[in-house]
């Protein structure tokens, strides 16, 4: 084998991230200029941000006092297809329905104060500072980590290659750019979990629970994260839960008086209609739901089967046992645990890589905050170098690459790799945080330094 390729093979794990970094940031460009010199057509052109049409629409109904109608598909649809009128494009029987809760327009009141392409700019202006912020914090955590005193000539084995990895691997991975070209939230709910996990790692269970209310706008992201913080951290999470949720309500029945009834009467009725009544994406959903559905059923419209129904329960509960059983086990066994701040690393990151296959409803772009567990699992490996976990790296590696060809692959064989990949690697960050919980207190310090460092 030629020398180059013999010492990155041998070579620290952070070399060869750098050198598989390079390799998909070329992917990257070569596909954008290739998309660039295709053909331009009526749907490339005026309207773009499909998903941020929604919230422009939601922010322009409540500045409107038509705040009623945030979830008539009838009203917000021809609202949509006259602003893509104006723009010049053509939506065809494209619709973005409104998913969030009526409290969450008010956010997007101020956009809608703006013509539509410049609301969009400054709304992908402010996700990108979101990711920005939320990949600085991440990167401080694994430079703490980062053992001092190996810099050297080659800029991989330096303390600033490792920290300097979080910020270039987000910004090229697939849900960042799709969270982008979506004009999704995503980014925004990157860093609002990073300050929960920041609390939740702090033990300051207050405050996290305060944090995770913030997230109810999206409900799939924030539900089971806060029923295993709970578990840890004990009542008071439940405590800054009903405080945020009560503010909440309270701005929901104040200003937008009626909309929460209609949240709770036409929203599922809007959700059944998307999702079973017309044919739907399930090739883009990361779910144990996606999964069997799209494998059994493919995009035809209907009920889902008797079958998907039983094996999506069967998941749900099996993987959904095995991580309250996990969070039970660290409950019993934190005063055994490190208290240096990586108590519930590992718990924490078991619970953020399952999440997305126990909802009924998530998006692959929100895969994006599985930057944090694998920040967490970094920096575990940084400061235990011990035991080399190649076959960990191995999954999320492979899973990483995965995302850039799930959907055209998904949507050819009806097979979702992403979930199978997702469920292996759930297994896995829960198993770990089992193992740790498991250990006799004499050996949790070396449970905990079983892998080895990235720059070993």
């Amino acid at each position: 084998m030629p020398r180059p390729f013999s010492v990155i093979a041998r070579g620290p794990t952070r070399r060869r991230l750098w050198v598989g970094s390079g390799c998909v940031g070329l992917f990257i460009v070569t596909l954008a200029v290739f998309y660039a010199m295709l053909p331009k057509t009526p749907h490339r052109e005026g309207i773009s941000g499909m998903d941020f049409i929604a919230f422009y629409t939601a922010g322009t109904f409540v500045r409107e006092g038509r705040s009623r109608d945030l979830y008539n598909l009838h009203t917000i649809g021809g609202f949509q297809h006259e602003l893509a009128h104006q723009q010049g494009d053509d939506l065809g029987q494209a619709i973005g329905p409104w998913w969030n809760p009526p409290y969450y327009a008010w956010l997007f009141v101020p956009f809608a104060r703006l013509p539509y392409t410049v609301a969009l700019t400054r709304w992908i202006i402010c996700n990108v500072l979101c990711a920005a912020v939320a990949a600085t914090i991440l990167a401080l955590w694994v430079r703490r980590a980062a053992a001092p005193g190996r810099a050297t000539d080659a800029p991989w084995t330096s303390r600033a290659s490792a920290w300097g990895l979080v910020p270039v691997l987000l910004v090229l991975s697939t849900p960042f750019i799709h969270a982008l070209s979506h004009a999704q939230n995503t980014c925004t709910s990157l860093l609002l979990l990073t300050f929960v996990v920041a609390a939740w790692r702090r033990e300051m269970p207050l405050l996290a629970g305060l944090l995770l209310g913030l997230l109810a706008y999206k409900p799939q992201l924030a539900a089971l994260m806060a029923a295993i913080m709970t578990i840890c951290l004990g009542w008071r999470v439940l405590v800054g839960l009903a405080i945020t949720g009560a503010a909440l309500l309270g701005v929901t029945v104040l200003t937008l008086p009626g909309t929460l009834g209609d949240f709770g009467q036409r929203l599922p009725l809007n959700l059944h209609f998307v999702l079973f009544e017309t044919p739907y994406l399930w090739d883009r959903h990361v779910t144990f739901r996606a999964f069997w559905r799209l494998l059994f059923q493919g995009y035809a419209t209907g009920e889902s089967k008797t079958l998907v129904v039983v094996l999506t329960s069967l998941c749900c509960i099996g993987l959904g046992a095995f991580l309250f059983a996990a969070a039970l086990r660290t409950r019993q066994a934190k005063a055994h645990l490190p208290t240096n701040g990586r108590r519930f690393d590992r718990m924490i990151a078991a619970t953020i890589v399952v999440t997305p296959l126990l909802m009924p409803f998530y998006f692959d772009y929100d895969q994006l905050l599985l930057a944090i567990p694998a920040v967490l699992l970094a920096v575990e490996m940084l400061e235990r170098p011990e035991r080399r976990w190649s076959w960990v790296i191995a999954l999320w590696s492979v899973w990483y690459g995965w995302l850039m060809i799930n959907p055209d692959v998904a949507s050819l064989t009806h097979v979702n790799g992403t979930v199978i990949l997702l469920a292996a690697l759930g297994t896995a960050m829960v198993s770990r945080a089992m193992q740790a919980a498991n250990v006799p207190a004499q050996s949790v310090e070396e449970s905990f330094a079983r892998p080895r460092a990235l720059a070993a």
